[in-house]
């Protein structure tokens, strides 16, 4: 096994992603000392854990408050382990005190988690992905330092990041679910009667590439459109900056029709050359 950086977390602290518990499994855990570090995960602001569910009661059965933890960097489908938090947030379970009432028979264990898996895979992920207008300026405010603070490498100068959580008060501000659980947001600055600016866009990066920030897109350039737009525009990094992040983001910008107008070296510093993209409305 390799070396894992471990920490304590208190149960408190972690959600979880399984309803149940298995009566039998609790029976054959070993004796507290002897249960290793378990696997958690960081997705949109919510800790939860990815494995152990047992071995975690166990140990909160026997007194512990704190539980040895280390960091799941495995490549999973972290969209649908957000979904199972979300399934268990609805059904009032925070904590793994919450599964005390929910330990049953083997059979019925693996029968529920059966319908579950199967459910999940027969459900399109998106059904569980809403997209929402936000009016409360101080809900814009903190779910956009929420998403900016969880994307250091887009959103790493702290001056800049401040700007965006004041300015979006006052702007279209369009955030996305999974279930009850907000993943990303778009902003959009008006300029004029024809054309809008996309002044800000974030996804938390465990879900990019999901189509998540397509979605999100998409809903906004409807909302434009209805309005009469014409253009939508958005500043980004120039690609005469070799940052790889940017290049994604220009990849993404380009995914969803933007074209190239201008460079600006001047617009920010020379060191932060500013590419001028636009997308035609119709």
């Amino acid at each position: 096994m390799d070396p894992k950086t471990t920490r304590r977390e208190n149960f408190k602290d972690i959600l979880l992603s399984q309803l149940y518990l298995s009566e039998d499994k609790l029976q054959s855990i070993g004796e507290p000392e002897d249960i290793e570090p378990l696997p958690v995960k960081k997705v949109a602001g919510k800790l939860f854990f990815t494995d152990g569910h047992h071995r975690a009661f166990a140990l909160w059965k026997d007194g512990e408050e704190e539980v040895k933890v280390y960091d799941d960097t495995d490549d999973m489908d972290w969209l649908q382990y957000l979904i199972c938090v979300d399934w268990c947030l609805e059904e009032g379970i925070e904590s793994i005190a919450d599964l005390e009432d929910r330990i049953v028979s083997e059979e019925d264990f693996k029968k529920l988690r059966l319908d579950r898996c199967k459910r999940m895979h027969e459900e399109d992920p998106f059904e569980h992905v809403k997209i929402k207008e936000e009016m409360d300026p101080k809900k814009k405010s903190e779910i956009c330092e929420s998403i900016l603070r969880s994307l250091p490498e887009w959103f790493g100068i702290e001056k800049a990041m401040i700007d965006y959580i004041e300015e979006v008060k006052d702007k279209l501000f369009l955030t996305v679910y999974v279930g009850s659980i907000p993943v990303g947001f778009i902003s959009i600055k008006e300029h004029n009667e024809y054309t809008s600016e996309l002044y800000v866009l974030g996804i938390v990066k465990d879900l990019h590439g999901r189509g998540i920030g397509k979605r999100l897109f998409g809903a906004v350039e409807e909302r434009l459109r209805e309005q009469g737009k014409m253009f939508i525009s958005v500043k980004t990094l120039s690609g005469s900056h070799p940052d790889e992040n940017y290049k994604r983001t220009r990849d993404f910008y380009r995914a969803v029709g933007f074209y190239p107008l201008e460079e600006l070296t001047t617009l920010w510093d020379e060191e932060n050359p500013c590419l001028i993209m636009v997308k035609p409305l119709r």
